[in-house]
């Protein structure tokens, strides 16, 4: 088979799995991981996949991808979003019990720490189910009621709640929707306030994420107040005034640059 053809068969791979391991790609195409490693690189810079620690996922529209590879094809959203899943990375230890929510940047969270192999992920969010599933051999995915939020799937409900009973976790990661001092934390998907709630009761420490344009924004339904939450992670464009703030109120706050 030669290079071009190979090139093909990983791009039908991706299209029909969305996700997929080194090892399976280098059996599938019958060649090295460091083989499958360079075709991952040349299909990345034309904007067809992105890579993750051990495989690769397709481009949310591979179709329109061009021929750039100066990284303008990746949208400003997902730069933050995985700077912030960066930051998280550096609180998880190969080995920890962890939750995951639903979300982006959850997903990218997961993309992160697929390379280790002593972790228990819990989650409800369908895509970093998709994603771990391959890696992650402690693997917990909460069952319930299906919602649909920004291409994302994740469960909720009565069915989440009673799967989560009984467990523990000694980290949780969640995203929200809006952050402002006066109304606190704010979402505007309703079935998000039980899963909040249950979390807080069953992880050890539960981390906020929330890039710079959810601060100063009000969604319809209050999670907590700021200072409810001790750890939050944000991205290097965050407000002064939330960093003066979180350090008025001992509120710990990574961002992409030391304060």
């Amino acid at each position: 088979m030669f290079p071009a053809q190979r090139i093909e068969v990983l791009k039908r791979a991706l299209r029909e799995q969305k996700t997929v391991d080194i090892a399976t790609l280098s059996n599938l195409l019958q060649v090295s991981d460091v083989t499958v490693r360079k075709y991952l690189d040349k299909l990345e810079s034309e904007g067809f996949l992105v890579k993750f620690h051990g495989g690769a996922m397709l481009a949310e529209d591979p179709d329109q991808a061009g021929d750039a590879a100066d990284g303008s094809l990746v949208s400003e959203d997902e730069n933050e979003g995985v700077q912030i899943a960066r930051l998280a990375k550096t609180m998880i230890d190969d080995g920890d019990s962890v939750f995951i929510g639903p979300g982006s940047t959850c997903f990218y969270i997961a993309r992160e720490i697929a390379e280790y192999k002593n972790l228990t992920v819990v989650t409800n969010n369908v895509r970093v189910l998709e994603l771990l599933a391959p890696h992650i051999k402690n693997l917990q995915f909460i069952g319930g009621e299906v919602a649909y939020n920004d291409g994302f799937l994740y469960t909720y409900g009565q069915k989440t709640n009673a799967h989560l009973e009984g467990m523990y976790v000694q980290k949780a990661f969640l995203s929200v929707h809006g952050v402002d001092m006066m109304a606190g934390l704010t979402t505007n998907d309703y079935e998000l306030l039980d899963i909040y709630k249950k979390i807080d009761k069953i992880a050890k420490r539960v981390v906020i994420l929330a890039d710079h344009k959810k601060f100063n924004k009000v969604c319809l339904h209050q999670i907590a107040k700021i200072e409810y939450y001790d750890v939050y992670i944000s991205n290097e464009k965050l407000d002064s005034v939330y960093k003066k703030y979180f350090f008025e109120n001992n509120i710990k706050i990574l961002t992409s640059y030391d304060l």
